[in-house]
């Protein structure tokens, strides 16, 4: 009798469940988990975009900034939690599936993670000083030494992308690291420290003309179109692939989260997306965004770990 009472327990509990889920959300709090401290490119777009999943979505949106680990920390916390769709969190791609790649522990596998979206696409270009010579990758690479490139550290995103690039354009570089922040990154390619530097065009932007300080001029773009008139694409030098270098703002839950929840939270992160809000936030603070569904966005995930693995011995060789 007690076994069959509990097997009848368990059948109610899976039919309520399953209520419940189809009423996705209802009276919890969704919290959405950034894995790093405030102020960030990361916990300013959650900022945004939680006031707009909370009018789609007709329930309250927490951000909750958990640091550490270089993003996985985060991470961690979410991969622990109920599979029930309250909890979500903001992944750092490429720099987690680069991390994958070499062999590093970060507390749980990416292919397990249940992918909810993309947000927003960043793309890198490559700089020189406004007052160099240099205008084309084939100036940087004829020099006669070679090029003196800065970053921050070895196994950041932009070094990374940086040595993995110029191995693809078949140039020996110097990859210069240690400075404090990206900033000082460009800085150093101003004051002659260095020749140039691979960085967000979002980041460059303060230091381009129009606009900016004029300080720096970009010469090639990591993209596969035209991203700036008059500055070549990785099309038209021959290397679409080097587009492949992004910084992605990556939604995802714990695992097993039922598929009606995944739809639920996709089409708000959707409405998020399309919010009048938060579009203006974006046009007016230079973020691209690029919203993908789910499906786009596991594909986006086993593209970008299959085009890592290519490049393993050299990511892990630098660390």
């Amino acid at each position: 009798m007690k076994r069959i009472l509990a097997t009848g327990a368990t059948a109610i509990a899976l039919m309520t469940g399953g209520a419940a889920y189809a009423d996705f959300p209802m009276d919890d709090n969704i919290t959405f988990v950034i894995p790093y401290s405030p102020g960030g490119g990361f916990d300013t777009i959650v900022r945004q975009f939680a006031p707009a999943m909370e009018r789609a979505m007709g329930t309250t949106v927490v951000p909750e900034n958990i640091s550490g680990a270089g993003g996985a920390r985060g991470g961690q916390s979410v991969h622990r939690s109920d599979p029930d769709g309250y909890t979500i969190g903001i992944y750092n791609i490429p720099g987690l599936t680069v991390n994958e790649v070499t062999g590093k522990d970060q507390g749980f596998k990416l292919d397990e993670v249940t992918w909810l979206a993309n947000l927003a696409v960043e793309t890198y270009a490559l700089a020189v000083a406004a007052d160099s010579g240099i205008n084309s990758v084939e100036d940087l690479c004829a020099m006669g030494q070679k090029p003196k490139l800065s970053d921050t550290g070895a196994t950041s995103t932009a070094s990374i992308t940086t040595r993995i690039s110029f191995a693809i354009l078949g140039c020996d570089i110097v990859d210069v690291t240690g400075y404090s922040g990206s900033n000082d990154a460009m800085i150093a390619v101003i004051s002659g420290e260095v020749n140039a530097t691979i960085k967000p065009i979002t980041s460059l932007k303060k230091y381009l003309g129009d606009g900016g300080s004029g300080d720096l001029k970009l010469i090639l773009t990591l993209t596969e179109d035209e991203a700036i008139s008059g500055v070549a694409s990785a099309t038209d030098i021959g290397h679409p692939e080097l587009a492949k270098f992004t910084l992605n703002r990556v939604i995802g839950g714990p695992p097993g989260i039922p598929a009606d929840v995944v739809s639920a939270l996709e089409a708000g992160l959707r409405a998020a997306s399309d919010d009048a809000a938060v579009q203006s936030w974006a046009k007016s603070s230079g973020v691209g965004l690029k919203f993908m569904g789910v499906d786009a966005t596991r594909a986006m995930m086993d593209d970008l770990s299959s085009f890592y693995q290519q490049y393993k011995d050299m990511v892990a060789v630098s660390e």
